[in-house]
């Protein structure tokens, strides 16, 4: 195989292992078996000091270790860092070739592995890290040939370096994502136009698998609400065909289960502003809310409590109001007569700066956190 094809091959060789680490070992053996070099290493520094990418080959890890451990301060090729980014260095661009013999580094850690010198780029340089790639000759200096390869794969490697970047920012991003949507006490499903889910967080999953007011069949949402389940799709296809009226404003549905109990969904269309590129990552047209229509008071009453100064006895009305309703109701739950209970309720109004039961209700739901706990 002539040089060019040679090159050709392992520039595809670069992009690949830009989509896949475990490739990068092998690579980096063909840069340094073809630019004639006996070893190399490529490392990639993240913005907070963690190695991304860190290969080495033809070198004897006992070596590596002894470098990392103690040779690494002494190594004159360190400089590369403070070179112009994409520019080929060997280590006499740095120090002299006598003195450098001289060194401890070169004495006790380069001439005994055969090495003489190396060719050391800085591929990347930002805050999001470093890029840096290593390849080492032994029998004397970086040669016109060995240069001139480095020189033609260099871009290469720097462009392949760059989509790795961008697909592990990627990654994070979606990892994060995931997290957080599972965190969700809400239900959140993405549909796309025939009603198929193409994603969906832990509660909606828990809400598809018992089945009662949402179910998968054969990947398509079907709701047990029929009413409901119409309107879904009419909204759904109206987001495509561009309806004005279906692309921008959230759409709310009451959704009734099968054991009579309600729930509130709310549908997004993803066909507007930045919503799109969301939409698009995952092949939907909309996005679906969907939470039972019932106020979880489990989480906010020690925090109401202590803002608003509550004694226990006020704190129990107070959740007995939101929980059950009328003061008769509560007077007869908690065993206790109506006018205890409105006496109760006055200086509940009073320390919450409320006037109505329905305010204290709205006033439980600020407080209810969105993260499952």
């Amino acid at each position: 195989m002539e040089m060019n094809e040679k090159l050709l091959s392992l520039v595809a060789d670069i992009y690949d292992a830009a989509l896949d680490d475990s490739r990068w070992s092998a690579t980096l053996g063909s840069i340094v078996n073809l630019a004639g070099g006996q070893s190399g290493g490529l490392v990639r520094i993240g913005p907070a000091g963690e190695p991304v990418i860190s290969h080495a080959v033809g070198v004897d890890p006992a070596y590596i270790q002894s470098y990392i451990e103690t040779y690494e301060p002494f190594d004159p090729s360190r400089a590369v860092l403070h070179a112009p980014v994409g520019q080929i260095q060997t280590i006499r661009d740095w120090i002299d070739v006598d003195e450098f013999r001289s060194t401890l580094f070169y004495n006790e850690w380069t001439r005994p592995q055969g090495l003489e010198d190396a060719a050391n780029i800085l591929l990347d340089k930002s805050t999001d890290g470093i890029s840096r790639l290593s390849i080492m000759k032994a029998g004397g200096p970086v040669d016109r040939r060995m240069y001139q390869v480095i020189s033609h794969l260099t871009p290469h490697v720097q462009r392949a370096m760059l989509v790795r970047q961008k697909l592990q920012q990627q990654d994070a991003f979606e990892t994060t994502s995931v997290r957080t949507l599972d965190a969700l006490r809400t239900a959140v499903l993405l549909l796309d136009a025939e009603g198929r889910i193409t994603h969906f967080n832990a509660s909606a999953r828990d809400m598809l698998d018992a089945a009662e007011i949402l179910r998968s069949v054969h990947g398509r949402l079907v709701t047990s609400d029929l009413n409901a389940d119409r309107v879904l799709r009419q909204a759904l296809a109206a987001t495509v065909l561009g309806d004005r009226a279906m692309t921008s404003a959230s759409i709310s549905l009451h959704l009734t289960a099968r054991d009579g109990s309600h729930y509130v969904g709310h549908l997004l269309p993803l066909t507007a502003g930045r919503r799109q590129r969301f939409g698009a990552s995952y092949d939907a047209c909309a996005v679906l809310f969907v939470s039972k229509a019932a106020l979880d008071t489990s989480v906010a009453p020690d925090l109401i409590r202590k803002l608003f100064k509550l004694t226990p006895t006020e704190l129990r009305v107070f959740l007995s109001i939101v929980e059950i309703g009328g003061v008769p109701d509560v007077a007869r739950s908690m065993g206790i007569a109506e006018t205890t209970i409105k006496t109760h309720l006055a200086r509940i109004f009073i320390k919450t700066g409320t006037k109505r039961q329905a305010d204290l209700v709205r006033l439980v739901a600020a407080f209810t956190s969105p993260i499952k706990v």
